[in-house]
């Protein structure tokens, strides 16, 4: 049985995917937009169904996608009522809706601030207009400007954008340029967003990005260029006070992502929606992962459940610390003595020996944490904690 958790809800549709997106999600062209009632009928349902395991509260609800926004705001209200009424949603509850800024009007922020939404997260991406075309995006810069303005006139200020860097050369269109990323740093700064999380762009496989790779139609920004234009999010960030707190994730202080944190410090989590993964405990020191089925047909039937694995307390263990190590404050030694009942220097003293020899991590304020070296080779200090 759960107590305290957070909530992740699964928005599978959207307008249209980018090229680089591979998450599980629908556009209108897919024709599985007109079964929209359908699904959240059986989201309805399994939150029903899992929601027994809640026996405390819910201190966190994500709501992703997809595009949320992309449906009406009143799906959202009643999702969250839908929560209300069958666990205890706390007070200072932090609640957070992903919108696309081509999809948002006032009335989406002003029926989102009545259902309790009190974090937006805006998938700005860049704010160069070649760039947003050359990735598929719906939306423009102005777009971008609007949503965080009418977010904010709905009485939501807690506003977090995703950006990204390193954008390749996609068919005719030149890749991003260290000059246009630091534009795309200081429009942010001026709008005066409260989170900032920075990745450079994944080509996976399947996409049609992935495609254009194969096919020779796009190609990799200037390796030393995304270099530096890592360097300069990190120090421009740190510089107006928005303090990097996880490897990719920056914030001024106090509007960290509560709901992310729990991912990164093993917390336990529900996910309700079509390929959505849970983590809660289980019978005796084992935890439970669960994934639903990715399959649209089996989830509006009911068959919610895809694979389910059984997590020992060693394995645990070392979760713990690789996720922890994403943090800037690295995987905390009480949290690690509170659940497991040793200390993580005694258990893992072989690994961050090693660790500590190469220069990856360093010990401040009791933890140990990533030296700036480290987090330019963090894959290498999670390779530690892999069974």
């Amino acid at each position: 049985m759960i107590m305290d958790c957070g909530l992740y809800f699964h928005i599978p549709f959207c307008i249209k995917k980018c090229i680089y997106c591979d998450f599980l999600s629908f556009p209108r062209s897919s024709g599985y937009t007109c079964r929209e009632e359908e699904y959240f009928t059986a989201l309805s349902n399994e939150w029903r169904e899992r929601s027994a395991l809640v026996t405390d509260g819910v201190d966190t609800v994500y709501i992703g996608g997809g595009t949320p926004s992309s449906v009406s705001p009143r799906r959202i209200y009643d999702i969250l009522n839908d929560v209300r009424g069958r666990a205890a949603l706390r007070e200072n509850a932090e609640i957070t809706v992903e919108v696309n800024p081509g999809t948002v009007s006032e009335e989406h922020f002003r029926i989102y601030k009545e259902a309790g939404v009190n974090r937006i997260s805006i998938g700005i991406q860049s704010t160069q207009e070649r760039l947003l075309r050359s990735l598929g995006r719906i939306h423009t810069y102005k777009d971008c400007e609007a949503a965080v303005r009418m977010a904010r006139n709905a009485g939501i200020s807690n506003i977090s954008c995703d950006l990204i860097f390193g954008i390749p050369s996609v068919c005719e269109e030149p890749a991003q340029t260290y000059e246009e990323l630091k534009e795309d740093i200081e429009r942010l700064i001026l709008l005066g967003v409260r989170h900032i999380s920075a990745y450079s762009i994944i080509v996976e496989e399947g996409t049609p990005l992935y495609e254009l790779y194969k096919c020779g139609r796009a190609f990799d920004a200037d390796p030393d260029t995304e270099r530096r234009m890592y360097y300069y999010i990190r120090k421009r960030l740190v510089k107006e006070g928005i303090q990097r707190y996880e490897i990719s994730n920056y914030a001024y202080p106090g509007h960290e992502s509560r709901h992310n944190m729990k991912y990164w410090e093993c917390r336990p989590y529900l996910g309700i929606g079509l390929g959505a993964a849970s983590y809660y405990p289980g019978s005796n020191d084992d935890y439970i992962r669960e994934t639903n089925t990715r399959d649209p047909d089996e989830y509006m039937s009911g068959r919610y459940r895809g694979e389910t694995e059984v997590i020992s307390a060693e394995e645990q263990k070392r979760e713990f610390m690789m996720l922890g190590f994403r943090k800037m404050s690295g995987p905390s030694p009480e949290m690690y003595k509170e659940r497991f009942g040793t200390d993580c220097s005694d258990d893992f003293k072989d690994e961050i020996r090693r660790l500590k020899d190469k220069g990856l991590v360093y010990k401040k304020d009791g933890s140990m944490r990533l030296t700036l070296k480290g987090c330019d080779f963090a894959n290498e200090v999670f390779r530690e904690f892999v069974l």
